[in-house]
Parts: C-alpha cells; sequence; structure tokens
C-alpha cells in the first residue's frame, strides 16, 4: 500500500484564495484514497500512544484475546477507531459516519478533538461542506482563534453559497485577519525581518473577504477590502477587480490606472487569455475617454515604472533556483537557519535524499522511517542523509521540524526537486558515488519501507 501526499493543515488565509493550492494526483485513485485513511488513522492512534502502526489490521483479534485489553476504556477506544477505519473501506462519507458514531459512543474521549478535525479535513474532500461546518463549529468553541480552522471553516462556507454561509464567513475572515495583522505585528516588534509573506497573508484574507461582500450587494466595503489587499500585496487579479468597481463607481480614470496595473503586471506564469481580456477593458474604456488609443502606450509604460518599485522587495526575494546547473553536486542548497550547503562536499559518498513537505501527511511517517534508516547507519562515514524540503511558503518550516524532532540534516531543495522532476510527495532517492540515482520511490509504504531503503542503500555501499 503506497500513500501519496496529502495536505491536511490549511494554511493560513489560503482555503479559498490561494490559485498556487496543492493537488493531489489521482492515480491509482483507491489504493490512494486507503492510504489516505490509514495516514490519518495511525495520527488517531498514535494519540493514543498504545497500538503500533498495524494496529489497525489486528487490534480487534487480540481484543477478543486478551482480558486486559478488553478491560482498558483507552483500548476500547483505540479498538473503535480501528474499526471505524478499517471498515471504512476508503470511503471518506462511511469513514465520517464511523467516527460520527464514535462520538456518540465516546462524549468524553481524550481524541475528541482529533476525531473532530479528522471528520471536517474528510467532509472538504468528500465535498460535505455542511458536514465540516457542523463539527469546525464544534471545534471552534474549543480553540475560537485557531487560524487553521477559522480557515477551513471559511473555505467550507463559501462553497455553501448561501448568505447565511457569506455573513458567517465574514466574520470568521475578520477574526483571520485580526490574527493575522497581529502575529505580523508582534514578529516585527520582536526585531523580526519584514516578511512579505506576511503581507501576502494579509492581501489573500482581505481578497477574500472582499468576495463575500461582493456576493453579499455590499461593494463599498467589497472595494474597500480590496485596496487594503492590494496596499498589502499588490496582485494582478486585485488590480482588475478595483478596476471593475472603479468603473461601477463611475471613476474612469482610476478604473483605467487600475487595468493598466493588471496588465503591466511582470508575472512568471502569465494567463495571456486574461491579459488580452484586461487589453480590451482598458483599451475600450480609453477609447471612450480620448477617443482614440493615442498615448496608452506611454500611460502603460508610465504605469509599469511606477509598480515596479513597489514589487522590488519581492521580485528580488525569489529563491535562489541554481538555474543552469545540471550535476546535482554543484548545487549550493540553504539550510533552515539560512547558512549555504554546497553539495560538492558530498561527491564520492552514498547519498539519501526526502523530499517533504510540511502540508504533505505521508511525509511526516516518512521522515520518521528516514531517521531509523539514518540512525543505523550512522556510523558508516560512506552514507549520507539529506532532508529536502520543497515548500513555497517557507515561515511553517522551523517551526514543523522543531515540532517533529527530525535529525537528520534539512535543508532547502532549491531547485533539485524540478531537476529530478519530483511530481509526487514524499520522494525518496539514493544516489551512488558517481552521483547516479540507483533508487527512487514515490510514497511510502509504511510496512516496508524502512527494509526497502536499507537494502538498496547496503548493496549501494558495497557494490563501490
Amino acid at each position: 500500500m503506497t500513500l501519496t501526499r496529502l495536505g491536511l493543515a490549511t494554511r493560513l488565509g489560503s482555503s479559498a484564495v490561494d490559485a498556487g493550492a496543492h493537488v493531489m494526483k489521482a492515480r491509482n485513485r483507491w489504493w490512494l484514497q486507503i492510504g489516505l485513511l490509514f495516514v490519518l488513522g495511525f495520527c488517531l492512534l498514535e494519540t493514543g500512544a498504545r497500538l503500533p502502526l498495524c494496529a489497525a489490521q489486528s487490534a480487534a483479534k487480540r481484543g477478543e484475546n486478551d482480558p486486559a485489553t478488553q478491560a482498558s476504556p483507552d483500548a476500547g477506544e483505540q479498538g473503535a477507531l480501528n474499526d471505524a477505519f478499517r471498515s471504512a473501506q476508503g470511503n471518506p462519507q462511511i469513514l465520517i459516519k464511523n467516527l460520527e458514531a464514535f462520538l456518540t459512543r465516546f462524549p468524553q474521549s481524550s481524541r475528541r478533538e482529533v476525531v473532530l478535525r479528522t471528520i471536517c479535513t474528510y467532509a472538504l474532500q468528500a465535498n460535505a461542506p455542511g458536514v465540516a461546518v457542523q463539527y469546525g463549529q464544534m471545534l471552534l468553541e474549543m480553540a475560537p482563534d485557531d487560524p487553521k480552522l477559522l480557515a477551513l471553516l471559511i473555505d467550507a462556507l463559501a462553497r455553501q453559497n448561501d448568505q447565511a454561509s457569506r455573513t458567517l464567513a465574514i466574520d470568521y475572515s475578520s477574526r483571520l485577519v485580526k490574527f493575522a495583522e497581529n502575529r505580523h505585528a508582534q514578529t516585527a516588534a520582536a526585531g523580526g525581518s519584514n516578511n512579505p509573506q506576511w503581507a501576502e497573508r494579509i492581501a489573500a484574507i482581505y481578497a477574500q473577504r472582499a468576495g463575500f461582500y461582493r456576493d453579499s450587494g455590499d461593494f463599498d466595503k467589497a472595494f474597500a477590502d480590496d485596496e487594503k489587499s492590494y496596499a498589502n500585496y499588490p496582485t494582478a487579479l486585485v488590480a482588475e477587480q478595483l478596476g471593475d468597481a472603479s468603473l461601477k463607481k463611475g471613476d474612469s480614470g482610476r478604473a483605467v490606472d487600475y487595468y493598466l496595473a493588471a496588465f503591466v503586471f511582470p508575472d512568471k506564469n502569465p494567463d495571456l487569455a486574461r491579459r488580452q481580456e484586461i487589453r480590451r477593458k482598458v483599451g475600450s474604456l480609453y477609447m471612450e475617454l480620448h477617443h482614440s488609443e493615442q498615448g496608452l502606450g506611454d500611460l502603460a509604460l508610465s504605469r509599469y515604472d511606477a509598480l515596479i518599485p513597489l514589487l522590488a522587495e519581492r521580485l528580488s526575494s525569489d529563491h535562489p533556483q541554481n538555474v543552469g546547473r545540471h550535476d546535482p553536486f554543484e548545487f549550493v542548497l540553504e539550510g533552515i537557519d539560512g547558512t549555504q550547503l554546497p553539495l560538492t562536499g558530498y561527491r564520492g559518498k552514498v547519498v539519501v535524499m526526502d523530499f517533504w513537505a510540511t502540508w504533505c501527511g505521508p511525509c511526516r511517517l516518512q521522515g520518521k522511517l528516514v531517521e531509523q534508516v539514518a540512525e543505523s547507519f550512522r556510523t558508516d562515514s560512506s552514507a549520507a542523509f539529506l532532508s529536502l524540503n520543497v515548500d513555497q511558503d517557507r515561515s511553517g518550516v522551523p517551526a514543523f521540524l522543531k515540532q517533529e524532532g527530525w535529525t537528520v540534516l534539512e535543508a532547502y531543495a532549491q531547485g533539485l526537486d524540478q531537476l529530478f522532476s519530483v511530481s509526487q510527495l514524499p520522494t525518496v532517492m539514493i544516489f551512488d558515488r558517481q552521483g547516479r540515482i540507483v533508487y527512487r520511490q514515490e510514497g511510502v509504504n509504511p510496512e516496508s519501507f524502512a527494509e526497502d531503503l536499507s537494502k538498496h542503500l547496503r548493496e549501494t555501499l558495497r557494490s563501490q
């Protein structure tokens, strides 16, 4: 059974507005669903710290034969969870009903919060936003300022698309933006760097709330939120929306200015059809105002010149990607602490590289298994292990690693994932002493991963 990537935690402000949201590949969908259930089941069981990883397959039989297990209320809960995951057989709707039955049977369970979060996550995956809202609000009573929970609820409410849901989503968005602005201010007051990722998150929440206001018919509040979004972190999409809103307000000159900003906005992956539509809007409006397009090109250049200084920090903060390099051992990576890590020092070694992300559920499991393998080869100086993060948003990586407690050397992939066409997470590779990939595994089979990786690593070490 192979597990591919799963984003269990919604990033702050990413729910409905993050156009770069990661999407699971659905190849071999049946086993993928089973795998996702297994990982979540493992997470639930791990909370109890009583059953081993294979508990979902064996707990029922042990309970029948072990009087001590039968007598333990905690063991009874774990057995019920095992049954809930096993009997679902990959169907999220059945799993939700099973976990609802678990909460009815064990209303005072210490795992209640974890089970509620699991129901919410699977309800969104099963496109059952009403269920996600129902149980998410229960969780919100326990943790009223949890940003990830607020983002999940906003996502679910946006899918319901009725006025009552929009009103509630506006309230939750207001809480979320307040949290983000406070955290940003606290970071700055503590002497932290002015991280543009905070500005991006705050802008995304304002843009999301603007959409709820717009759909509710409150165009003035929508315009105000779009302006706040653009002031925090300008984007072509928000500039176009501000152009549309300015035109509705009768401010044609301001509409032209916003449309031109959207049109000239630098974009690594431009949407040409969208760009053409903006060109049509600004051309038509300019013609209406001036009866010709004379001077429009100069105005566009002027708008571009004014825009670039506003984006200078963002454009210069792109992480270097070792452009033009094709030998992995010529790459220079960045450590989690910001130090440089030249891979030239790994030439001649047998190297294990583990590619992962904070939002990938199975990556947590594989990270622990890689740790076990690394520990068994710790005395062999010819073997080296690198754990390489591929997150676009790096702000949560240090805290994630502190929580996980991994000891394998950590760094950012810096384009290595692109060089090797890493399209699924987690992915692990073994390089021989000549720098050739001799083993590659996408996804994690928890029953055989450590044994397989150790076997191929030993073979590679012996063969050279």
